[in-house]
């Protein structure tokens, strides 16, 4: 993570935010060097004043798409409207049809 950059883009002086964490500036400068370690509290509270997810703070560039399509989500809500024999059927058929992605 590097925040001393997000903090410098959004004009951030290191007072303003070691007091908006109720921390001392010299306890935040070392969250910035990498000498200590931000809490999940304070993770949570950084992401909300840079306007970044918490996954973006500790350098976890990979982003998982958790939306679902316009055809999933029919089929979702087929699936909750079918019987058993129905539901076990379709995940039969879909997995038979599996593609194998790389990864």
């Amino acid at each position: 993570m590097n925040l001393k950059e997000i903090r410098v883009s959004r004009k951030l002086k290191v007072q303003e935010v070691s007091d908006y964490l109720c921390c001392l500036p010299s306890v935040y400068s070392r969250y910035e060097n990498g000498k200590r370690e931000p809490s999940i509290d304070i993770l949570l509270k950084l992401s909300k004043l840079y306007g970044v997810s918490v996954d973006y703070l500790i350098g976890n560039d990979e982003v998982i798409d958790t939306s679902i399509t316009e055809k999933e989500a029919a089929m979702i809500s087929a699936m909750r409207q079918a019987d058993e024999r129905a539901r076990q059927d379709a995940i039969a058929l879909l997995e038979l049809h599996t593609v194998n992605k790389k990864i």
